[in-house]
């Protein structure tokens, strides 16, 4: 089985999970590049990615339009000679760098550009097998065909990008997100819908599912008003259980969860994965690709002795 891990730019906890890792995985994805919306490209330097390479580790940069913004990705997308430029660019970008491939991760509510987007990747796919190097598209995760008024997941035609990519990645997580209420990131319920759909249009052999090494941290206070859901480390869980004196369970949704009530009518929440929950949604993607883990340094490490 695939395994494809993201890793954050000038981040040591991201490596040293790299280094733990390193046994299970020939593969990594350093989220190093961004487009802006005059066709620049923007590189973080990370003197970690040479030492990925000098471990034996395949590559594949991610790039992002900057920032998430559905008005640079429209710009890159607009017309035919915007998307071909945008293509060139990436292609050169890993030629240049000898990169193995490219994982794309365009995404914000740009769905006006919904078929444009799948031209876009067309052309960007033909270029890297034309110079046998892969591509992989991240996809929001959908478990129906979507609307546009599902914004941020209309970009994403599973039809039309299927048959040319050598991967497509449902981002199998935030399915309760920053600006949700209270809930898992990834119930298992979900992930098995998210699959089922999937397959059915895409071929198993090309999807890979992915799954959170984070969780999220909600507080709601005496009147019913939640927090943002901030995103928590599997280490920042535990230290809440033990400051809180809380035991974590198994959530229903196949996460675990901690909850502590204050004397002032105040809650908190936590949903979270550990080695143990990664392991039953690992199982779910049994018959895909693979799976892809966003990202390294965030997760129950425990978790590197069993894949």
């Amino acid at each position: 089985m695939l395994i494809l891990p993201w890793m954050v730019p000038n981040n040591q906890s991201s490596f040293g999970s790299l280094e733990i890792a390193r046994k299970c995985l020939d593969r990594v994805s350093p989220t190093i590049l961004t487009l802006d919306g005059d066709f620049s490209l923007i590189e973080t330097k990370d003197p970690n990615v040479d030492k990925m390479l000098e471990m034996g580790f395949k590559v594949f940069p991610l790039v992002a339009n900057k920032g998430f913004d559905a008005g640079i990705a429209a710009r890159l997308l607009k017309t035919h000679a915007s998307r071909k430029k945008t293509a060139e660019i990436l292609t050169a970008k890993v030629l240049k760098d000898n990169y193995p491939g490219l994982n794309v991760d365009f995404e914000g509510p740009f769905g006006d550009y919904r078929n444009e987007f799948s031209e876009f990747i067309c052309l960007l796919a033909e270029m890297l097998h034309e110079n046998d190097r892969e591509i992989s598209v991240d996809v929001i995760a959908l478990d129906q065909d979507p609307t546009p008024q599902h914004t941020w997941g209309y970009p994403f035609d599973y039809r039309a990008l299927g048959p040319v990519i050598d991967y497509l990645v449902l981002m199998g997580y935030d399915y309760s997100h920053t600006n949700s209420p209270p809930g898992p990131v990834s119930p298992n319920f979900w992930l098995e819908d998210v699959k089922k759909y999937a397959t059915s249009i895409v071929p198993s052999q090309k999807i890979v599912l992915g799954l959170p090494l984070y969780g999220r941290h909600w507080v709601t206070d005496p009147f019913g008003v939640h927090s943002i859901g901030r995103g928590v480390t599997y280490d920042e869980s535990m230290e809440f259980a033990y400051k809180w004196q809380e035991s974590p369970v198994l959530h229903e949704s196949g996460c675990m969860y901690i909850k502590v009530e204050f004397a002032d009518g105040s809650i908190e929440q936590i949903y979270f994965e550990n080695k143990d929950t990664l392991l039953k949604k690992i199982r779910i993607a049994e018959g895909l690709a693979g799976i892809a883990f966003w990202r390294l340094g965030q997760e129950d490490r425990s978790i590197w002795d069993c894949l």
